[in-house]
């Protein structure tokens, strides 16, 4: 005799998504936006499973919500260290995930989001403007609204970012996993005119290790290379230190005492500053972002990534870095972005 188990989460999942679906028609017949729902909890809480359920339902019955994907670490629309949206109009598949169209990128850089909060915050705002851009072109992305994916939650400063997210989308419901004090946090601090739902977390959601983590980051990016099948064949090329500009977020943070006084050092976090290729960026992802004419940093912020490559050696006598991409040349008026993100390729 098999073992049933009678505290399934999924009743209440199913309850949920019944009433975005009445906001949704409701949307509909007023030509308003639809219900705009974020996740939030602990690491390992169900967010993500709860997220592809959520999504998976209403592209079944014809709607085309957006997936906000906000987990720099583990997210499911790019590699780790960005944020990203993409437009569901199809059930997920076990392997390839949700869809084939490209989604929109934005560079964070980092697997931690509380290692520049500035950032972090400013391209989330940079992708919810993007996601209201397309809501205003497009009724049935408006009227499906979107399901927004977080990270693991950590209470100082990561409140802060969690409530800055609700802001910037404008969200009208927040499911809280398997954390009552932030449910309680939440109701506090935000309008009543938010629903904020807690549940309990779902019995089939483990903890992954540190090692499970780690192998999960180098799953995306391996797949970002050779595909989910590894069918597609990525190119390996050198480029002259003098043809390519590489720049990382966070200038570095100088002495109290040689900053001037009235003054922050927490604009810093912002400045991108060029980095000099040597071994230690050996392995390193990159994100491609075209810079605009003006050639300013907003460059980096405002503008979605193209792309993504590898440093795969640097020869600081010739002067010449290997690249792993999937293109045989480097775009023209581009930067690199280089990430915290580190992988070894094998092949």
């Amino acid at each position: 005799m098999s073992y049933v188990f009678k505290k399934t989460p999924m009743p209440s999942y199913l309850n949920i998504h019944v009433g975005l679906e009445q906001m949704r028609i409701k949307a509909e017949l007023e030509k308003r936006r639809g219900p705009r729902v974020l996740l939030a909890g602990p690491s390992d809480a169900g967010k993500s499973t709860l997220c592809r359920i959520l999504l998976n339902y209403a592209v079944r019955i014809g709607r085309q919500p957006t997936l906000i994907e906000l987990d720099v670490e583990l997210g499911s629309v790019s590699v780790p260290g960005t944020v990203g949206a993409l437009c569901v109009e199809k059930t997920a598949d076990i392997e390839r995930g949700f869809s084939d169209r490209a989604p929109d990128i934005y560079h964070y850089g980092s697997t931690t989001p509380t290692s520049n909060v500035m950032l972090y915050n400013k391209i989330t705002s940079r992708l919810a403007e993007e996601f209201n851009r397309q809501c205003d072109s497009n009724r049935l992305t408006s009227s499906s609204g979107c399901i927004i994916n977080t990270g693991p939650y950590e209470r100082d400063p990561g409140y802060e970012s969690l409530i800055h997210m609700a802001t910037a989308f404008d969200v009208d419901v927040i499911l809280v996993l398997d954390e009552e004090r932030l449910y309680h946090n939440l109701l506090r601090d935000l309008p009543h005119s938010v629903q904020i739902i807690r549940l309990l977390r779902s019995g089939g959601a483990i903890d992954r290790s540190e090692e499970f983590r780690r192998e999960s980051q180098d799953q995306l990016v391996r797949e970002y290379f050779y595909g989910p099948f590894g069918s597609v064949c990525p190119h390996a090329f050198e480029v002259k230190f003098s043809d390519v500009k590489i720049y990382k977020a966070g200038a570095p943070v100088a002495p109290d005492s040689c900053v001037p006084m009235g003054t922050s050092q927490a604009a810093n976090q912002l400045k991108y500053v060029p980095v000099t290729p040597s071994k230690i960026a050996e392995h390193h992802l990159l994100s491609v972002v075209l810079v605009d004419d003006d050639g300013g940093e907003e460059s980096f912020t405002r503008n979605s990534v193209e792309g993504f490559i590898l440093i795969t050696g640097v020869d600081t006598k010739k002067q010449t870095i290997k690249l792993l991409s999937p293109t045989p040349m480097l775009l023209p008026k581009c930067a690199l972005l280089i990430m915290d993100v580190i992988y070894k390729d094998q092949k």
